[in-house]
């Protein structure tokens, strides 16, 4: 494999300082001095090129979009495997297979499961002389009910963002619905944050991404199901080429109403039709939805001591973006098997996790129950999730005609969060490893939101995966960012910087090889207390399975 390149490398040059050195040669002081000093950071020399990720990523990518439980998520899955068996070193893998209910597109060809959502839609307008015309849509919404060909059909009505979906004005019909925006003002980071880079620190304004009005359309689409709606289009204003197969909600609730994205020329003429009155709309989903399995796969290279050091990142998706991750920490295994077992003093433990685009049944909450019911008799230092890398900033900006917007990079990096959780240890290093790499446009926070005081942890949220650690007590670092190309395909590679990827890897390894070093009763930070509180009867954070998996129709 590309990668294999570096590690020869690194292998070669410490062989002939060995040979040279039983030979009785003379050698320079400071590669001798070196050799007998664990590393505090990582050598940038020792550790995968710019082009080499960017090769990795596109290995990821080479199956398609990885929907839970298709041929490409399972293929995705098998090429992790084969690149950690690649790796020269100790490594062990295991799998752990588990069940769930997976949602997958058809296409319109052939009515065989497929991996393409944005030919997974079918909208139409009838009008009231009965005449139908088709409109061109952006492609199902995830998770949505299936309708087979004939999809199902019902008046035409616009709901504003500030009028509630009730049985009243929804039963039968189909919804024009705006995507709900949730923007959080970036002087809350700036109140809340252990450190902000400059970049960062003197911005004003709103961060606002897609992303973040997800669980508000899992509520509209639970509310929709409930009062019987025909159907639900979706609107961003925004052109169809560039928000085709957009990914979200991805909460797992299968719901019982057809959805549709649409993009903002169509938008415009429904609410137009809407207003009218008299018209109709059908809404076509082709999915299928079938019990199924998918695993998490654990890999394993054993340190001086049994106590794990565990990284971990999810491997289902359908962008670049989401999951870059698993390249990353492909990368990292590959540098720290190169060091020798007296610079590794825990185990090092990477979990590729499945079902993150279905969090109700997410790998990783499975992988983090096992590091709670670990982490008291000493099995675990410390959890990092990683997720969503090099990441470049991508915003609505007005066509130069006026006619409408579009999406174009800024040329600038995506915000970046840190968090690192409720231990000083944790804070400090995240902050130390985020000025040494010069990182840029990164917040290091105790968590993304504010705490609640009767709680433990105070703040459930780590932005992502490291929600899940955190909610299981068990020290927590997590790096994520939330890009628009996170649940928009279209973008493909041209979504991620991979210099600013590799400096993000950099500081991660730099992280670990800071705690290496630490003892793990310093890391703890607040956690063993709130262990003791919770064993008696404090209040934790929500698990993922209080949301439905199954939305409730009308009447239940």
């Amino acid at each position: 494999m590309v990668l294999n390149r570096n590690g020869a490398q690194l292998r070669l040059r410490r062989e002939l300082i060995a040979i040279v050195a039983g030979l009785g040669l003379c050698f320079a002081v400071a590669p001798a001095a070196s050799a007998a000093v664990c590393p505090g950071a990582v050598d940038d020399a020792d550790f995968a090129s710019k082009a080499q990720l960017r090769e990795l990523v596109k290995q990821e990518n080479s199956f398609g979009q990885r929907f839970l439980g298709s041929h490409a998520h399972d293929r995705t899955i098998d090429w992790i495997k084969d690149e950690i068996r690649s790796i020269d070193g100790d490594f062990k893998l295991r799998t752990g297979p588990y069940k769930i209910w997976s949602w997958l597109p058809r296409t319109k060809a052939t009515d065989r499961p497929g991996l393409d959502l944005a030919r997974a839609g079918g909208l139409s307008v009838i009008g009231a002389d009965g005449t139908e015309t088709k409109l061109p849509d952006a492609g199902a919404v995830r998770f949505s009910q299936p309708t087979g060909k004939t999809g199902r059909t019902g008046e035409l009505v616009y709901l504003p963002p500030d009028q509630e979906i009730t049985p009243e004005n929804s039963a039968g019909k189909v919804i024009i619905r705006d995507y709900p925006e949730a923007p959080i003002p970036l002087v809350g980071l700036q109140l809340i944050g252990e450190y902000l880079t400059p970049d960062l620190a003197s911005q004003t304004g709103n961060y606002d991404r897609p992303f973040l009005g997800e669980r508000p359309q899992h509520e509209e689409l639970l509310d929709a199901s409930r009062a019987g709606a025909a159907g639900v289009i979706y609107t961003f204003d925004l052109p169809r080429e560039q928000i085709a197969g957009y990914g979200d909600p991805h909460t797992g609730t299968i719901f019982k109403v057809p959805a549709v994205f649409v993009g903002g020329d169509v938008a415009a003429q429904l609410k137009a039709l809407a207003a009218q009155g008299g018209n109709s709309a059908r809404v076509v989903v082709r999915a299928k939805v079938e019990r199924d399995k998918t695993r998490n796969v654990i890999a394993t290279l054993p340190g001086k001591s049994a106590e794990k050091t565990a990284l971990f990142a999810n491997t289902d998706g359908q962008s670049w973006v989401q999951e870059d991750g698993v390249s990353g920490l492909i990368a990292f295994a590959r540098y720290y098997a190169m060091l020798p077992m007296r610079c590794r003093p825990r185990t090092l433990e990477i979990a590729f996790t499945s079902a993150h685009d279905s969090v109700v049944v997410d790998g990783a909450a499975r992988y983090a129950q096992r590091l709670d019911d670990e982490y008291d008799s000493g099995g675990v230092a410390y959890a990092f999730a990683v997720e969503h890398l090099g990441t470049r900033e991508l915003v609505p900006q007005p066509d130069p005609d006026g006619s409408g917007q579009r999406l174009a990079f800024t040329g600038l990096g995506e915000p970046f969060l840190f968090a690192a959780g409720d231990s000083a240890v944790l804070r400090q290093t995240a902050v130390d490893a985020t000025q040494r790499r010069n990182l840029d446009r990164t917040a290091v926070l105790r968590g993304l939101g504010l705490p609640e005081q009767n709680r433990v942890p105070p703040i459930c949220s780590m932005g992502g995966l490291g929600s899940f650690t955190q909610g299981h007590l068990v020290p927590t670092l997590a790096v994520i960012s939330g890009p628009w190309s996170l649940y928009a395909p279209s973008f493909e590679r041209t979504a991620i910087d991979f210099k600013r990827m590799r400096s993000q890897l950099l500081a991660i390894g730099d992280t670990v090889l800071t705690l290496d070093k630490i003892p793990s009763e310093q890391i703890a930070g607040d956690y063993p207390s709130y262990r003791e509180q919770r064993a008696q009867g404090a209040a934790t954070c929500p698990p993922p399975e209080n949301l439905p998996q199954f939305a409730p129709g009308p009447g239940e």
